[in-house]
Parts: C-alpha cells; structure tokens; sequence
C-alpha cells in the first residue's frame, strides 16, 4: 500500500529538520566546551569543521550506497546510525567528541544527498511541494537549534554533553514515520539510470553551473552566519540588535525557500528565478557597503529572501537537470561536494581579508561578486536541459 502523501511530508520534513541541530547546536555550547575540554580556538574549529569535511569527503559515496540498499532504507539507517552518533558525544573524554560528531557528519551526509533523489522516484508529482519542505525544514532546524539549546540547559540543569543529547529524540520521531517509506520500499534502489554509456558528470558543463550555484548560496550563508553581526557591531550597531538582524534573515529564508521552491518547480525554466535571487543579494551586500546600520532592516529582508530563495533553488535544480534518481543523486552529491568545500573556506577568507585591510569593505566586496557569480550560473543552470 502507498504511503500517503500527507505522511511522506511529515516525514521529508522531519528528515530535514535534524540535519542541522548537531551542529548548530554544539556551535552554541561552544564556550563551555572549550572550558571543559581545554580547547583553544584552532581545535574548536577543527570539531565544528568535521561535519563539513564528512559531507564532502562521503557525498561521492553516498549514491552507490543507496543504489545497493535502497533509497528510503538507507535513509532510515541514516537515522540510527545519527542516533549513535549522539550516544557516543554523550561518552566522555575528547576522542569520544570528535568520533561521535564524525559519526553524526557521515549520517547527515546520507540525508542531504538521498532525500533529493528519493524525491524524485517517489514523488514525481510533488517535487516543489517537497522539496520546499525540505529546504525549509532545514533552516528551521539550524534555526530552533540556535535559539533554544541554551535555554533547554537553563530549564533542565543539564550538562553540555546532556543538552546535546536531548536533540536525539527528535531524531527517534523522524526515524518512526520514516519507517512506513522504508517498508514499502525496501527493496527500491535509485531506480533506472539513464539509456546510454554514462558521462562523467564532472566534465559536463551544465554539471558544473548546477553544482555552482548550489555552492554560492550555501558559502554567502555560512559567511554571512560567520561575520555578519561583527560587521554590524563595527559598524555602531548594538551587539544585540547585531545579533537579531541575523534572525531576521533567517526567519525571512524560511517561506522564501518554500514559496521559490513550489514556483521553480512548476516552471520549465528557471532562468529567471535564479538570477533574481542573485541580483537580490547583490543589492543587499552593497546596501550594507553603503549604509550598514541606517538601512539594516531592509537590507537583512533581502539577504533572508535571497538566501532562502537561492538555497531552495540550489537543492531543486539536481531533480530539475536529471532523467532519474541515480542521476539526481549523483548531480546532488557533486553540488555538495564542491558547495560544501567552499563552505569551509568562506569564512576564513573573509576573517582572513578583514585582518588584513582592517575593514569590511573588502568583504563586502566579494559577498557582491560571489552574488554576481551565482547570477551568471544561474543563467547556465536554469535553461531546460539535462545533464547526460
């Protein structure tokens, strides 16, 4: 018996939901865990990178594995395996920290690839609608995982390594109505691939505007995320009004990338659509370059609409280009690999550039170009046309 569509949602959302918390969440606990641990700054670094490094160093070999198990299975075995990975932080000493984290970055890697291509076999007819709960979902969880990890710890007295694993039960609701898609669909690999000797996608030039595109979103937000309320504050602006310009975006991401991801779905081309969210975070980063702190608002509306616009894009356009699901998921796990690397350069850069001329202007500077970027690969990436 099919799974109703209904359910599937619930469950594509929950998926989402949980693919960022173990990460926000330690970022937040931070502070104590490096009073606790003895960590220097470099170290706490090296913990909140692992994930990151996880996503790219696994993506590659995630389509194969859900080839051989099966989509919806290996999703589900995503889950238990990111319950481990919480078990194992709760366990003392730093080889246990860095090893469960490990753990939790190879579990997530299986649900940023497989969800997107379980999408497209399953659910043909609902690909905006999913896909947007999808990206959505995972701004909501990077979101709630910010905001209340510290004051779940204030209410329960708990440790960092307990509040931590308090964000395992989530995990434990979405793996129970994940169940259902894995029973029915056990036995389903990626489905058929394409007719044909296969290209390497790495040589296809429609290949590499998706994959593009997919990165400059995902490298302004993790750069923004890093920097933003710095620039704010050497601007004259309040620490905590920094701090809530930044949730202001956010908040604003999260209907923007549901809203953009049913629209480009039901559009044979997205042309258009890729572009506009370029061009709006364009003119947000040169509005902070002009008037920082007098316009902040506005600009912070642009930024939250361009990124969660852009982002839904970036996670829709590998179901887009693709025939079949092997395919999705192949496109998918290049986008990331390549999406995530500069994730992790993103902000050291602009740390880097900021050290040496003293001032924002630099990196502002670059946020307009890397926008710039993503308008011209948006252009290649949105027209009608699949990769091979």
């Amino acid at each position: 018996m099919a799974v109703p569509i209904w359910l599937v949602a619930v469950g594509v959302s929950l998926v989402a939901l949980n693919l960022r918390p173990p990460i926000t969440a330690i970022a937040t606990l931070m502070p104590q865990v490096q009073q606790q641990e003895g960590f220097n700054s470099t170290v706490a670094s090296l913990l909140v990178a692992v994930p990151i490094a996880c996503w790219v160093g696994f993506s590659g070999l995630t389509p194969r594995i859900g080839r051989e198990l099966g989509l919806n299975r290996t999703i589900g075995l995503a889950l238990l395996v990111l319950l481990a990975g919480f078990g194992i932080r709760l366990l003392p000493g730093v080889v246990a920290l860095f090893a469960g984290t490990a753990i939790i970055g190879l579990a997530i890697t299986v649900g940023n690839v497989l969800v997107p291509a379980a999408i497209k076999r399953d659910h043909p007819g609902h690909v905006g609608l999913l896909t947007g709960l999808y990206t959505m979902s995972l701004y909501t969880g990077a979101a709630a995982a910010s905001g209340i990890t510290l004051p779940l710890q204030d209410a329960t007295g708990l440790g960092w390594r307990a509040t931590l694993g308090l964000w395992a039960v989530p995990v434990v609701v979405a793996w129970l109505v994940w169940l259902p898609q894995v029973r029915v669909r056990s036995d389903a690999g990626a489905g058929p691939a394409s007719e044909g000797a296969p290209r390497s996608l790495w040589l296809q030039p429609l290949a590499w505007a998706v994959t593009i595109f997919f990165a400059m979103p995902a490298l302004l937000f993790y750069t923004v995320s890093a920097w933003l309320p710095t620039i704010l504050v050497d601007a004259g602006m309040d620490a905590s009004w920094a701090g809530g310009m930044l949730s202001v975006a956010n908040l604003v991401a999260v209907p923007s990338a549901l809203a953009m991801s049913i629209v480009v779905n039901r559009s044979e081309r997205q042309v258009w659509a890729a572009t506009s969210t370029g061009a709006v975070l364009a003119i947000s980063f040169a509005g902070l370059l002009i008037s920082p702190t007098g316009g902040a608002i506005v600009w912070m509306i642009l930024l939250g609409a361009g990124l969660g616009a852009g982002t839904a894009i970036g996670y829709s356009l590998p179901l887009l280009r693709s025939r079949d699901a092997q395919t999705t998921a192949k496109l998918t796990a290049m986008s990331q690999i390549a999406g995530f690397a500069l994730c992790a350069v993103g902000p050291v850069l602009a740390g880097a550039l900021h050290d040496l001329t003293h001032a924002w202007t630099a990196v502002l500077v670059l946020l307009v170009v890397l926008a710039v970027v993503q308008i011209a690969s948006g252009a290649r990436a949105g027209t009608p046309r699949f990769v091979s």
